[in-house]
């Protein structure tokens, strides 16, 4: 069957609210993910009188490989299953786990069904590729438009990261902290309300994260439509593994580095006598550098093309080796915002660089974000055994991460010219879809039968 997107006008009309919702679906996703992270210590010595520094790495250890072991079973359902509907039994799973969470009578109950709650949200974890094919309708094919959906998310991250700490710390600061963590329940209810009449109602044949079956379902014709997706076969197996393998790499470490020093941040911070509102301010500070250079992202791209990650990388490591060396708080604050300035570049970056590799469909995704998902199980773990020793620890060793996250970039850059995405030749245009299992031929929104 032969897609023509154009006769559909009202399927034209649908993106916009798709991209909303969709988007919206990503901030709760980041918010509920983080907004209690780096108050754990201090909620489970207010909920349960646990003070062990060991007692919130465990629980995230916990939590990550419920995340690592749910996320490849999401990928495979999304094979079988339309991406809306994977969607609302996330977000109606996560809702009636929230609010039991709330109620949870002990440490180990909370850990139990805040593994419940992780094994919901991984599904969630769907709409970033659903966001990126979005942009596809958008004027600038390719790397342009792919960066437009990338800076979207990363804007959204960062906003989520400073509404979160913010939700963090006024849950901590309710009399009864459990209201507070049931009210979660309320947000997914609402936005899986949203989706349910935006995303459509019925069940779409063509919502297949499988690029081989998309061909098939379109009339494609050829090896492509008779075969597994071609990254499998022998003549692009070996190229193919060692590219993916390379962008996980490069995420894991830009990951491993932002979490294995976040647990004990603000517990640091106080140390230079911030206070709980202070700490607070400092530990969402370098999203706010981030949200401020994210106007110039596009630019930076042009004009630097791929070095911009192992540059933003780079400038990320500096920023942490300066809080962990800082002897007083102006430092930690100039620490702070030149850690959010690579923050955000290379966030772009390496979102970018992943997405190129990955595209929107097929397992290589899932496969990516399984192999970062599970690097972070060592977070938590380390951070906990280098607090033990010195509460600056976490950062220095997210310095050293960071530094290698860029000698891997710098790598990756042998051999491939420099991507300047700055105003391709006319007869280029036709050739940017040049990897069909790479980019779907119709927006998700548009898949869906009215």
């Amino acid at each position: 069957m032969t897609v023509v997107t154009s006769a559909k006008s009202p399927a034209r009309g649908r993106p916009p609210r798709a991209k909303a919702v969709l988007i919206a679906v990503v901030g709760l996703h980041l918010v509920a993910e983080t907004a209690l992270t780096p108050f754990l210590p201090q909620l489970f010595d207010r909920l349960y009188g646990i003070d062990d520094p060991g007692a919130t790495g465990l629980y995230l250890w916990v939590c990550r490989i419920v995340g690592l072991a749910a996320l490849p079973l999401w990928g495979l359902a999304a094979r079988r299953w339309p991406l809306h509907r994977l969607v609302l039994a996330g977000l109606c799973g996560s809702a009636v786990l929230d609010l039991l969470l709330g109620m949870a009578p002990s440490y180990t109950a909370y850990t139990v069904i805040s593994t419940a709650v992780v094994a919901t949200n991984s599904a969630l974890l769907l709409a970033y590729p659903a966001f990126i094919a979005e942009h596809r309708d958008e004027p600038g094919e390719g790397e342009r438009a792919r960066l437009a959906g990338v800076v979207s998310i990363v804007v959204v991250f960062h906003l989520s990261v400073v509404v979160s700490t913010l939700v963090g710390t006024g849950v901590l600061a309710l009399p009864q902290p459990r209201i507070g963590i049931s009210a979660f329940a309320v947000l997914d209810v609402a936005l899986a309300v949203l989706a349910y009449r935006v995303l459509g109602r019925r069940e779409s044949p063509d919502t297949d994260l499988d690029p081989a079956a998309s061909a098939q379902k379109q009339g494609g014709t050829g090896p492509t439509a008779t075969r597994r997706p071609r990254f499998l076969s022998p003549r692009f197996l070996s190229p193919r593994f060692l590219l993916l393998a390379q962008v996980a790499l490069i995420g894991l470490a830009f990951d491993f580095a932002v979490n294995v020093a976040r647990p004990f941040f603000t517990e640091f911070a106080g140390t230079f006598g911030s206070g709980s509102v202070g700490a607070a301010a400092l530990f969402f500070l370098p999203s706010v550098a981030a949200l401020a250079v994210l106007p110039a992202v596009r630019r930076c791209h042009d004009v630097l093309g791929d070095r911009l990650l192992p540059l933003a990388l780079l400038a990320g490591a500096a920023g942490y080796a300066w809080q962990a060396y800082a002897t007083g708080l102006p430092g930690l604050v100039g620490g702070r915002v030149l850690f959010g300035v690579g923050l955000g570049l290379g966030h772009v970056a390496v979102e970018l660089r992943a997405f190129r590799a990955t595209g929107t469909s097929g397992p290589a995704f899932t496969g990516v974000e399984t192999a970062r998902s599970a690097g972070l199980l060592a977070a938590p773990l380390v951070a906990t055994a280098a607090v033990s020793h010195d509460l600056a620890l976490p950062l220095l060793i997210a310095a050293a991460v960071q530094v290698a996250g860029t000698v891997l970039a710098l790598r990756g850059m042998r051999g491939a010219p420099l991507t300047r995405p700055a105003q391709p030749p006319g007869p280029a245009a036709p050739r940017t879809p040049a990897a069909p299992d790479h980019l779907p031929t119709r927006t998700y929104s548009e898949e869906i039968p009215r």
